[in-house]
């Protein structure tokens, strides 16, 4: 996206190429601040280094989609090999960021990280264009040191990536509103369509893309930019075969699983946010505050005033997706990542005190840091977990193994059997895993240990044990809580 510090001219108001620019006040041009993308860059990378390079996976996530990553290095292809409940782009751009993390243990969490800078910087831009550079410096920070964001971009998940994408698409809608160009339109397109086909629960940054795109009332750009969406999805799915896609990113994850309560998940959404994104919360709670002061002229602001209508467009982004997190079957923390990135951004375009603000988040860092020590000081594999790894890593280096926690294998460096690198309960409970299939798969004489560490495995699989035998497995270790490894006596010599 060329040209952040652009910034549009007045309502009504003329440009020099003689196009009226529409949406927001004026604050002319910004000059300078060169410095701090790279800066913004770097705090961001400086926070997700500890879990980039964490010794365990951190969460069930991580250790799917690391071990899903390995098993595509060995030939198996996405929605056939490897199974996957995220939509059709998001295995292709872990394997893009595996090459250039050159395949290494690693490798996996590439496309994580690029993601969690990509977003730091989008936020800036958008802010930047918005309401200019303190806000823009407001909410880069915000998304940089957000805890949500910081989980989801530090290790390997699908949310983060779909989110930094989201917001890559409102940044070239907001620049494509400020000066109207057909590639521009494109480009916002393919964006929202690539952030679609990761995860399609970040539906709702349509809303500030449509609206941006619409103002400008060109209905052949407005039909590039929904066109090219649709044609990346398609695109990104005809490899892997539109009915496995649909079946496995579609109709799996509508079909039967864990449900929670619409009010839980409400408490979630709050409880969390107030945890891991104290800074996002705490800012947003005093811009409203600077935002009411200044409008009864308690405070004096010179702050650039963002337009009620970029404003609305920023709430209504960040209300309908708390509504569809709610709404959702089954919320996950990692799915906060959607909402992040529009309150951070209704955060700095309410600032009407941004020095203020930014204290305020110095101050309150050391116990946002606190609520964040698992994930900015994560520790190693302990106690019945650091024991298994060391049997898991004495394996032949090219044994395939099945878990029902498959981060283990993940940083063992060893892979999984076909479609056994997701064991979650959903799975389990489609009866696309059962005693039979995971059994079948064991048998398979490259397949020297199974994994028994959850209640998937231990109760939901009724008769595994003897599966298990029959395939050629004795039990060689056991630890508390009825957790075993399975192992083939043949891979021990």
């Amino acid at each position: 996206m060329s040209d952040p510090e652009r910034v549009a001219a007045p309502s009504g108001a003329r440009t020099s190429a003689g196009r009226t620019s529409v949406g927001r006040t004026s604050v002319g041009r910004i000059s300078g601040g060169w410095y701090i993308a790279p800066l913004l860059t770097a705090l961001t990378v400086a926070l997700r280094l500890p879990a980039f390079f964490a010794s365990r996976h951190l969460l069930y996530d991580d250790g799917v989609y690391g071990v899903s990553v390995v098993d595509m290095r060995h030939g198996l292809a996405p929605y056939t090999g490897v199974f996957s409940a995220q939509g059709p782009l998001h295995f292709p751009l872990l394997y893009v960021g595996d090459l250039i993390g050159f395949r290494t243990l690693n490798g996996p969490r590439v496309t994580p990280m690029l993601a969690g800078i990509a977003a730091t910087i989008a936020a800036y831009a958008i802010a930047r264009r918005l309401a200019g550079m303190q806000a823009a410096l407001i909410a880069g920070v915000l998304v940089a040191t957000s805890g949500t964001m910081i989980w989801t971009t530090g290790q390997t998940t699908g949310d983060g990536t779909a989110s930094a994408l989201a917001l890559c698409a409102v940044w070239a809608a907001l620049v494509y509103r400020d000066d109207p160009r057909r590639w521009r339109a494109l480009l916002a397109g393919v964006a929202i369509g690539a952030a679609l086909a990761v995860k399609p629960l970040l539906l709702p940054v349509a809303l500030p893309v449509g609206w941006w795109l619409w103002s400008r009332r060109r209905v052949d750009h407005v039909a590039i930019a929904t066109g090219a969406a649709i044609a990346l999805w398609f695109a990104s799915a005809l490899p892997w075969g539109l009915g496995n896609v649909w079946r496995q990113s579609v109709t799996y994850n509508s079909g039967p699983g864990p449900r929670y309560s619409k009010l839980s998940q409400l408490d979630k959404l709050f409880s969390t946010l107030g945890s891991r994104d104290l800074l996002v919360v705490a800012a947003l709670v005093l811009a409203f505050i600077t935002a009411a002061l200044a409008t009864r002229g308690v405070i004096v602001s010179r702050v650039p005033r963002v337009a009620p209508t970029d404003l609305m467009v920023l709430a209504v982004w960040a209300a309908v997706t708390a509504l569809v997190l709610v709404l959702e079957p089954a919320l996950y923390r990692n799915h906060l990542a959607a909402i992040v990135p529009p309150l951070a951004l209704l955060t700095a375009a309410l600032a009407r005190s941004p020095r203020v603000l930014l204290v305020m988040v110095v101050l309150l860092a050391p116990w946002s840091a606190h609520n964040l020590h698992s994930i900015l000081v994560p520790s190693g594999y302990r106690g019945d977990d650091a024991a298994l790894m060391i049997r898991l890593r004495a394996l032949p280096s090219n044994a395939q193994v099945i878990s029902d926690d498959p981060g283990f294998v993940y940083r063992a460096g060893l892979r999984t059997p076909k479609l056994m690198n997701d064991t979650s309960e959903k799975r389990i409970d489609q009866h696309l895993l059962t005693t039979a299939s995971v059994s079948r798969a064991a048998a398979d004489p490259r397949v020297c240990a199974v994994v028994v560490w959850t209640q998937r495995f231990a109760g939901e699989l009724p008769g595994l044990p003897a599966g298990l035998h029959r395939a050629g497995l004795v039990p060689a270790d056991r630890y508390a809580h009825h957790r075993t490894l399975w192992l083939r006596p043949s891979c021990e010599n």
